[in-house]
């Protein structure tokens, strides 16, 4: 376990050691002022981690606590089965926790002064920056998008994580070709209208950092940010990272009673919307600049990353308030304390990153498995939250429940799917008007990309068959499985073979029929059931 403290006016801090798991750590990097702390990762809490991670099914989890201007860091589990155990310095996803250091880069830039482009600060048009690039399906939209409007999520763009391609025509995708690609996705909203997450924005402030200054983003975040903080073992991407220090990504087979682990995501592509990887001891030293504004933000960028931007969440619930979201941060009330927050999550990895400004209070936690990561990170931070600030167990919120609760949600139902998506379709159903045969074969959409349908037995039905399309080039690499609902309508089911337990989705379809009485095409409606959002219907043009 680590422990940090600084002393004030002294440019090498303190260390103290625990006698289990002790790290020697980069001290030096904590800014100054000595404060009186408590440890809180005891024995008795890493027993509750542990019982966590065996209920959640989760090998390992690293965790930094933040208190004053102490730092308390220490790793659970495995970061890869089945010995290489997870420590303080163990690398992992940081995946959506990006977007803040995104938005603190354009905050630093447009403060710096030294760039006309920025200056009428966040509200700067995109448009105006990378005019060839951004361009969105509405003009007027695409002329009066700003900076501000990207980061906080309120641009009329949905999610379309679906339309996000890691590599065409087998060459690897740019963050400059998804920007490009935004002119082939449906807008859903008007501008400024409701809070809708969507990486791809983030994926625009990027490369937006990038054109102004003429720089890789990875270069101008550490020269920004990780370098001032002494985060030295932060990356974006990959190509840099030691990978023996690494974690895997696994998934807990339920049948098999075993885990499975899951290559890594490159994310390439996505950039400035999920590509840091990181460790808690680095991501203390950006905790610990947030909770304290210190340097190398001003006073002036601190303020900008508190201020909330748009209304995020209009119903309170988990013993949290309304929710409001700005750059790159959730802004919250629990129990009466304002907190920052912000999540990341990818196919085999979660993050929880939380700071409490006015109880000089932070918590981050990486672990290695989807979405049952963010589950016992959010039972562990919590914990750690209640007992900072005094909260009776007696008030305390069952975490636990409303994570279980979560997951069985989004998960696919086992019957009546095409009731749920078709609740006017016959019973029986009607037979489809085109030969399954003929369905198969390319379909194509200029937002969406290619993929070719196959037959396969269907799962349940003996003698029955149900179309299939890999999508193996996507950032998310999914599989499309097509079910027979009635007449020319099916179940699209999208779901990730490499890791089965993570995506639940589905979706209506419909094949149509051209001129000529020969099938033209199937059209997709994309239903985000997570968020309770529908992000437009897509029709794929089936090719010659």
């Amino acid at each position: 376990m680590v422990r940090l403290r600084s002393s004030c006016g002294i440019a090498a801090a303190s260390l103290a050691l625990s006698s289990v798991g002790a790290y020697a750590g980069r001290a030096q990097q904590m800014p100054t002022m000595a404060v009186r702390g408590r440890n809180p990762l005891t024995d008795e809490f890493g027993a509750f981690v542990r019982q966590k991670l065996e209920k959640w099914k989760v090998p390992g989890m690293s965790l930094a606590v933040i208190d004053g201007h102490d730092v308390y860091a220490q790793g659970y589990g495995y970061a890869t089965l089945p010995d290489h155990k997870a420590t303080a310095e163990t690398i992992w996803y940081g995946a959506s926790t990006t977007k803040a250091q995104t938005a603190a880069v354009l905050a630093h830039l447009i403060d710096s002064n030294e760039y006309p482009e920025l200056a009428d600060g966040w509200a700067s048009k995109i448009s105006s920056m990378i005019r060839d690039d951004f361009v969105l399906d509405d003009a007027w939209a695409t002329n009066h998008v700003t900076l501000e409007d990207a980061a906080s999520h309120r641009t009329g763009m949905p999610r379309h994580d679906k339309a996000s391609a890691s590599v065409v025509n087998g060459t690897q995708v740019t963050p400059k070709d998804v920007v490009r690609n935004l002119r082939n996705l449906r807008l859903n909203l008007e501008l400024r209208v409701a809070f809708q997450y969507c990486n791809l924005m983030y994926v625009v402030l990027g490369h937006v950092i990038e054109t102004i200054t003429g720089k890789g983003l990875g270069r101008v975040m550490r020269q920004v940010i990780w370098e001032p903080l002494g985060m030295d073992s932060t990356y974006l991407g990959l190509d840099d990272v030691p990978k023996d220090r690494l974690a895997t990504g696994y998934y807990w087979d339920e049948q098999a009673r075993v885990y499975h682990d899951i290559p890594p995501m490159a994310l390439t592509e996505v950039a400035g919307a999920g590509s840091v990887v990181s460790t808690v001891v680095d991501y203390a030293q950006w905790l610990h600049c947030l909770i304290h504004e210190t340097a190398p933000f001003s006073e002036r960028v601190h303020a900008e990353f508190k201020k909330p931007r748009i209304l995020a969440g209009e119903t309170a619930s988990a013993g949290l308030d309304i929710s409001l979201y700005g750059l790159g941060w959730e802004r919250n009330l629990y129990k009466g304390h304002v907190i920052y927050t912000h999540n990341g999550g990818l196919d085999s990895f979660g993050a929880q990153v939380y700071w409490l400004p006015d109880a000089r209070f932070g918590v981050v936690a990486f672990a290695n498995t989807a979405l049952t990561s963010n589950a016992v990170e959010d039972v562990v931070i919590y914990r750690l939250i209640e007992d900072k600030l005094g909260i009776p167990k007696r008030e305390r919120f069952d975490f636990d429940k409303k994570w279980q609760e979560a997951i069985d949600k989004i998960k696919r139902p086992d019957t009546n799917v095409d009731k749920i998506l078709f609740p006017k379709h016959p019973t029986p159903p009607l037979p489809s008007t085109f030969r399954i045969k003929d369905l198969v074969g390319s379909y194509w959409d200029p937002g969406y990309g290619e993929f070719t349908l196959r037959q396969e037995p269907h799962p349940d039905r003996r003698g029955d068959k149900i179309l299939v399309a890999d999508r193996d080039d996507m950032t998310w690499r999914y599989q499309l499985r097509l079910h027979h609902a009635s007449g020319d309508f099916w179940v699209v089911y999208a779901v990730v073979p490499r890791n089965p337990t993570f995506l639940h989705e589905f979706h209506p379809g419909e094949f149509t029929r051209g001129v000529d009485g020969k099938v033209s095409g199937l059209e997709i409606q994309w239903l985000n059931r997570r968020e309770d959002i529908n992000e437009g219907k897509v029709v794929f043009k089936k090719l010659p």
